[in-house]
Order: C-alpha cells, then sequence, then structure tokens
C-alpha cells in the first residue's frame, strides 16, 4: 500500500513560495497542508516520515539529523572535470571503454542507460552530461520521498550553465524498484543497467546521508540478481562498489575500472557470454 506523502511550507515561507509548493505538491498528487508554528518533531508526530518540506531550495527532507534538499554534489565537481577534459571512471564504465575521450571528435554512438538506485541523483547527473549526445538516462528510486526531492532537481533545479540545466532535464526518473523491473519479462531494455548498492555498507561519517538514512533502501544486489540483470540488458551491467572480492569470486571475467588510489570503483560484466 502506497503511503501519502504531505507537503508543508518551511517554517517562515512567503505566500508566494506556499503558493507554489502547494502547486507542485498537487501536481504530484501530494497532500499540501499548511504549517502553522509546527516544528519538525510536531510533524514527525503526526505524519512520521512521510512528509517534505517546500522551502526556497525545492522541497526538502526534514529530519533531526539534518536537511536534504537537491544539489549536485559531487557531481559539480566531475562536471568542472569533464569540461577541462579530465576522465571520468563512470563514463568508462557505462561506455565499457578505458580512457574513453570525451572530446567531440572522438564521436560515439549514443547508449541507454538505466541507473537503477538512482539516490541524490549525482551518478545520474554526470552520465547525462557526459555520455554521446543522444544517449538516454532513465533512472529508478526506490524511496517516495528521495525520488520526490530527485525529480524536482531533475525538472526544476537551475544551473548557472545551460548545458548543465539541459542535461538535468533529460533525465526520466520514476518511483520503482530496481528488482520488480528485473524480475518482470516487458519494459523497456537498455544498454546498460547501473548499480549503486553503496547503502549495503554506508559511510556512517557521511553527513549528507543522516537525514535519508532512515528512509534509504537497503536491500542487497544478490548474484541471482546480478545475472538477471546480465540477461535484461544489452550490453553491459556496471556495479559501484568498495570491495570486489565477492563479485570477483562470482564473476572472474569482470573487469574493474576506477582509479588507482580511489576507495570507489566500478564493475563492469558484458552480457554476451550471459545471453541464451
Amino acid at each position: 500500500m502506497t503511503h501519502m506523502i504531505y507537503v508543508v511550507p518551511s517554517l517562515k515561507a512567503k505566500e508566494k513560495l506556499q503558493c507554489e509548493g502547494k502547486a507542485w505538491a498537487e501536481s504530484q498528487g501530494f497532500a499540501y497542508v499548511p504549517r502553522g508554528k509546527r516544528t519538525i518533531q510536531d510533524l514527525m508526530d503526526e505524519y512520521g516520515e512521510d512528509f517534505l518540506v517546500y522551502s526556497s531550495r525545492g522541497p526538502q527532507i526534514d529530519r533531526p539529523e539534518g536537511s536534504h534538499f537537491f544539489s549536485l554534489n559531487m557531481a559539480e565537481l566531475r562536471i568542472q572535470n569533464l569540461r577541462k577534459g579530465q576522465r571520468d571512471h563512470l563514463l568508462e564504465a557505462l561506455m565499457g571503454v578505458k580512457e574513453y575521450d570525451l572530446r567531440p571528435a572522438a564521436a560515439q554512438p549514443p547508449i541507454s542507460v538505466l541507473d537503477c538506485t538512482c539516490g541524490f541523483g549525482a551518478d545520474a547527473a554526470v552520465a547525462s552530461f557526459g555520455l554521446p549526445a543522444g544517449s538516454r538516462v532513465d533512472a529508478l528510486e526506490v524511496s517516495p520521498l528521495l525520488e520526490a526531492v530527485t525529480a524536482w532537481g531533475f525538472s526544476h533545479f537551475v544551473h548557472k550553465k545551460d548545458d548543465v540545466t539541459a542535461a538535468l532535464r533529460r533525465i526520466s526518473l520514476r518511483c520503482g524498484d530496481y528488482r520488480d523491473y528485473l524480475l518482470s519479462d516487458d519494459g523497456p531494455v537498455y544498454d546498460v543497467l547501473y548499480f549503486d548498492p553503496m547503502f549495503q555498507r554506508p559511510v556512517e561519517a557521511s553527513c549528507q546521508f543522516q537525514p535519508v538514512r532512515a528512509i534509504m533502501e537497503h536491500g542487497g544486489l544478490t548474484r541471482d540478481l546480478i545475472e538477471r540483470a546480465l540477461q535484461k540488458a544489452r550490453r553491459r551491467v556496471v556495479i559501484k562498489e568498495r570491495d570486489f572480492r565477492q563479485l570477483c569470486r562470482d564473476f572472474p571475467d569482470v573487469a574493474l575500472y576506477g582509479g588507482k588510489y580511489s576507495r570507489i570503483g566500478y564493475a563492469v560484466l558484458e552480457c554476451d557470454s550471459w545471453k541464451k
């Protein structure tokens, strides 16, 4: 059963912002309720975790641990690096080409990617910005609250650079569980399926995750699901990880992408040998 999401304005929101929040809530099928003078604890007592606060930064998840609203986070620096002609290991993994040349002269055919664990949207943003022209980036996020915040960013956030804003607008995000997609026999077929299952072993010191820790999906990406993904994708499956030991044991042909000194890398599994 789907829980209703409630949208309340920030504590000192002016009438214009309240109207904006109400219009957005109604467009999403959410319930808009006046804030009054209620604190975050008051809201949690009444709505549990099923509420968003609409502020000048858009919808945000407010918890005693802090607030989460849409921003490019690390994607900002990565996009700046791409402008300088530097490598991005995610793009290399998605394309299946190490030291992939991002310059216009190195024209590559477009690919379609499904980001199965969209989260804050940073990887989807980098993919949409950096993949060959005409590429398609769709995304899934299982948490309705996080999906609402990230989807707002993709459709409403305006960057100072028009090409970054355009990259965000090209991303199609919907609320859904990647396991349902993998186990279904229908749905679009993508060249690449991408997974970032990092919340299995969260970095406790990472403050940006604290406000959303309780609502995040912690389910694991099992070997059976990876094998199903290899059957489902056209070209490859890409998995972001910190520890590849088990994956290498399960899939000896895996190719590893990433910097020599980076604690995060990407495992790339090509689909050809798994097609029946």
